[in-house]
């Protein structure tokens, strides 16, 4: 069975694997309060749910960067 969003049917895609490396700042101070890399999408959405639960006033910005924080 497809999946679908407001009824209609979304295409049909394929899984990928690929290294995320990402920053978490504070967007209102530039402040980097997290940096992480992972090839599994819901290892990222996580330390941002745990940043954001660290810092409940911060304002966060998520960027994704071409190569991990540390060579």
């Amino acid at each position: 069975m497809p999946d679908t969003w407001n009824g209609r049917a979304l295409p049909t895609r394929n899984p990928v694997h690929e290294d995320i490396h990402f920053r978490v700042y504070d967007q209102r101070t530039g402040q980097l309060l997290s940096f992480g890399s992972s090839n599994v999408l819901g290892a990222v959405a996580a330390d941002i749910l745990r940043t954001r639960d660290e810092h409940p006033n911060a304002v966060l910005q998520v960027i994704q960067y071409d190569g991990p924080a540390y060579r």
